[in-house]
């Protein structure tokens, strides 16, 4: 941080603060993505010994869940936005209750209780799987960043440390299974445990970071919504309908990526050796993140970000479409050619991550100069719905990819060979799949209405109102 101006919202304590308080959100959605499937379909005890009845299981969940959050997302984001600013701000007091629930929740989705019955731990699993999604959802850390500055300069930096922060997160979660296994056994590892030893201290964190960030004024002129503005803002707002396309359509890249690879390195790689590859998988996670954030962040200093994220859509597809076609004459049984190609893959899609949020960002200013009419929550809540359903629908490839073959953990872990057709099958979703999705949201993109000329002509429009509402408030 040293270089940085001591003034809001570049002084040390937001820098602390911001960087810390979304480490929660980054938890939960790394034990939804990366951990739950896999704890339901080979270690939660859920219809043991039926085949394909817990992958079945695990993939209804997560699919239903996120038609919930489809439900859930859109309202509460609107909630949010009309309701009144307190002394905290309009988006902290949010912020702060989402964390600590999802902690808790969190915590709990993991220890089903075993004296239940195979149905009493799906209704188990639904209840508290709901309620952990709703209290991910009110975690509107991009709505109350957006706050502090509406330059893209200063946006970048608030949110590219908070990015390269979280991948503390990624490096305990690289080597989840490893400290699981030790705290269990090789076929049977503690992830309940584990689980609460990872949250437990991330949410005391996130909890202390909330505490020090103060919420921006950039919004506070923009009148609460009414029902009708959602509508109006759909038929209005064409920048948040182009972000939506693309963002629904390329966001099945990472999704894809996280649902599928753990399965892919269990049965590539050797089941015994899962606890090792995992953990140097999670690494490579943390480091392609990181790079990634850093090479976007600097980025920005010389292009817009709907041009960074047009160029990340189009690197990404022809590394995985090379990955497909090795996969489909040899399955990739070596870790370093796995490794090499799809880390380059993981490092744009580190890239991506700046400019990404600075353009729902920029939706946001619009919304505010076309409608006057703070909808922060809500713009968030639907591009998290978006990320929750892309996760379901990855969820369903998998899924999809299991039952295909008959999946059945306990019986694979003893094979003495895995079959090429289960590795084959994972590969159409882990890489052909993905590499379509990129293209086409490369596409998508180039139609975003706010480049060059148009953007400047926003922001100018934005500045004269500030002051125009300024002075009017003044002359009062």
């Amino acid at each position: 941080m040293k270089g940085y101006p001591k003034q809001y919202p570049l002084d040390r304590q937001t820098l602390f603060g911001i960087n810390t308080m979304g480490l929660m959100s980054t938890t939960a959605y790394y034990l939804y993505t990366a951990v739950l499937m896999m704890f339901i379909t080979d270690y939660s005890g859920i219809y043991s010994g039926v085949p394909g009845k817990a992958a079945a299981v695990a993939t209804t969940l997560l699919f239903v869940g996120r038609l919930w959050d489809a439900v859930n997302d859109l309202w509460t984001g609107y909630l949010i936005d009309i309701s009144p600013r307190t002394r905290w701000g309009k988006f902290k007091p949010y912020v702060l209750i989402g964390s600590l629930l999802a902690g808790i929740l969190g915590m709990m989705l993991f220890h089903i209780p075993q004296n239940f019955s195979n149905f009493g731990k799906e209704v188990y699993l639904y209840i508290v799987y709901f309620l952990f999604m709703f209290a991910a959802t009110i975690i509107v850390t991009v709505p109350l960043t957006s706050t502090m500055s509406a330059d893209q300069e200063v946006r970048a930096k608030l949110i590219s440390w908070p990015r390269i922060t979280s991948n503390i997160v990624g490096v305990v979660f690289a080597f989840f299974m490893a400290i699981a296994t030790y705290l269990g056994t090789k076929r049977n590892p503690n992830i309940p445990l584990t689980v609460d030893l990872i949250v437990i201290p991330f949410l005391i964190l996130s909890l202390i970071g909330i505490v020090m960030v103060k919420e921006g004024p950039v919004t506070e002129e923009a009148k609460p919504p009414r029902l009708r503005d959602i509508g109006q803002m759909i038929k209005i707002n064409h920048p948040f309908r182009i972000n939506l396309y693309f963002t629904f359509v390329g966001g099945f890249v990472w999704a894809l990526l996280t649902a599928t690879s753990l399965y892919y390195i269990k049965y590539a790689f050797g089941v015994k050796n899962l606890g090792t590859q995992s953990m140097y998988f999670g690494l490579l996670t943390l480091i392609t993140l990181v790079a990634g954030t850093l090479i976007s962040q600097k980025a920005m200093q010389y292009i817009s970000a709907i041009r960074g994220v047009q160029w990340c859509y189009l690197a990404m597809a022809p590394f995985l479409v090379i990955m497909f076609i090795i996969n489909e004459i040899h399955v990739i049984d070596n870790p370093w050619v796995f490794y090499l190609l799809i880390g380059i893959v993981m490092t744009i899609a580190g890239a991506q991550f700046v400019p990404a949020n600075l353009i729902i960002m920029e939706t946001m200013d619009y919304n505010r100069l076309k409608l006057n009419a703070g909808m922060e929550a809500t713009i968030n809540a639907v591009n998290m719905f978006l990320q929750k359903l892309q996760s379901g629908l990855a969820t369903i490839g998998v899924g999809a990819a299991l039952l295909i073959v008959g999946y059945n953990a306990q019986t694979l872990e003893k094979a003495s060979h895995v079959p090429d057709n289960l590795l084959q099958s994972l590969g159409v979703v882990l890489f052909a799949i993905p590499a379509v999705f990129s293209f086409l949201a490369y596409l998508i993109a180039r139609h975003y209405p706010l480049q060059g000329a148009a953007r400047d002509e926003m922001y100018a429009a934005l500045a004269a109102k500030r002051v125009t509402n300024t002075q009017s408030s003044k002359s009062k």
